[in-house]
């Protein structure tokens, strides 16, 4: 075993006994160190890392970040989640609400940017049925992660896939593959996360609360987050002239920093931790490929890469190690010619991947962060997979069911 790849295996484990480590340990603390190892033992040279590092997600998510950011302090959060706590009798229907309102950010707006968004919200719903965060915030991973499946946008991802598949019209070829085991993998989870938010336990509602927005100069933010949604939205509909995301991200957030007379605070606001253990994630990944050790493992199953059960495999436990974004790029630089069905499943399997650990998705790492953040405590390594082990299960057996069984004899009917 290299170096490289016991780092790797340490940092999952690092994260998964964070609940047992000083409080003031984390998770971007553990990835960080990871990427000091792998640099000081020479696993991978400086310029290495600089072009491990995939740039165009970490601008996504520091424009993503920003938005968020001026977002919340213009109150929109506060207002949404005053909407759905407002209008709903109860808990079914607050669920619904947020629900759809996390899931269509998803699908717009990739999953990352729903996750930073929708995080204050969970917390609000939260505080306003008097519940621990945790149930919540994982309602909210769930969510995000299915929904942003069936959209070529809805998750960095995917967003590789469509660079590397060349799809005529991606938008019309995720809704056609990947809308059904969606739609009722949503369903599943939502029934699944509403037992479970009733078996929770009232809390003291007064144990903390969200910070208060200023409700200054307001329209910067609109304006960034209307620029966002119809960059991405045109970015997808027409590849001819397509743009990196992460300058679609930048392009978005320039209002906020040109006409916002809060630009010096939003900047220092900007979730600086999560971009971190960014860098450090695909510094980690990075020795780990450079190595060559990844490869060696593979062995006879690097020339079935193209086989639906090794798709399935690799796509979904590699995503527990490496998390999904590095194990997508490595498939697809590893794999030779693929067709429509297996880059679906890749983009399945690898998605649906982060309803297992917290560090399979890059979004539950966000909402952990962004909730401690806010000054909550969020959920733990092992409570996250308790929840979601039964939505992973079905989501996995239903999508998996329909893209190799059911959707060759719908095609050739």
């Amino acid at each position: 075993m290299t170096i490289s790849i016991a780092v790797a295996i340490g940092v999952f484990f690092g994260i998964a006994i964070r609940q047992w480590l000083p409080q003031q340990v984390r998770i971007w603390h553990i990835m960080l160190a990871g990427a000091v190892i792998v640099l000081v033992f020479r696993q991978i040279t400086p310029s290495e890392a600089w072009n491990a590092v995939d740039w165009n997600v970490v601008g996504y998510l520091f424009g993503v970040f920003s938005v968020a950011e001026a977002l919340y302090d213009s109150g929109l959060p506060h207002k949404v989640s005053g909407m759905i706590i407002g209008s709903a009798t109860g808990l079914a229907r607050s669920l619904v609400l947020f629900m759809v309102i996390a899931s269509l950010a998803a699908i717009v707006l990739t999953n990352d940017a729903a996750a930073v968004i929708g995080t204050p919200i969970a917390l609000s719903v939260a505080l306003a049925f008097r519940i621990r965060p945790a149930v919540p915030l994982i309602a909210l991973c769930v969510m995000v992660t299915i929904s942003s499946m069936m959209s070529p946008v809805g998750n960095p991802q995917n967003i590789l896939i469509v660079a590397d598949g060349h799809f005529s019209n991606a938008i019309g070829t995720f809704a056609a593959w990947l809308t059904v085991p969606t739609v009722i993998s949503l369903a599943f989870a939502f029934i699944w996360m509403l037992f479970c938010l009733r078996c929770e336990n009232p809390v003291d509602r007064d144990s903390n609360s969200l910070p208060n927005p200023t409700q200054q100069t307001a329209w910067p933010a609109y304006l960034s987050a209307a620029l966002l949604i119809f960059l991405v939205t045109m970015d997808s509909l027409f590849p001819i002239v397509s743009l990196p995301l992460g300058l679609v991200s930048l392009i978005a957030c320039a209002p906020l920093y040109l006409f916002s007379p809060h630009r010096l605070s939003l900047f220092r606001a900007v979730d600086w931790h999560t971009l971190v253990f960014f860098v450090a994630m695909f510094i980690v990944t990075g020795a780990v490929l450079q190595s060559g050790a990844l490869q060696s493992m593979l062995g006879d199953w690097h020339a079935m890469l193209d086989d639906p059960w090794v798709v399935a495999v690799l796509g979904f436990w590699g995503s527990q190690l490496f998390s999904n974004v590095p194990v997508v790029e490595i498939y697809l630089n590893l794999a030779t010619n693929s067709d429509v069905s297996t880059l679906m499943l890749l983009a399945a399997m690898s998605t649906l991947a982060g309803n297992l650990f917290i560090i399979s998705a890059a979004s539950n790492v966000i909402i952990v962060q962004q909730a401690e953040k806010f000054g909550f405590e969020p959920f733990t390594f092992w409570e996250f997979t308790r929840l979601v082990c039964p939505v992973a299960i079905v989501s996995i057996a239903l999508t998996y069911g329909w893209i190799v069984w059911l959707m060759p004899v719908i095609l050739a009917g």
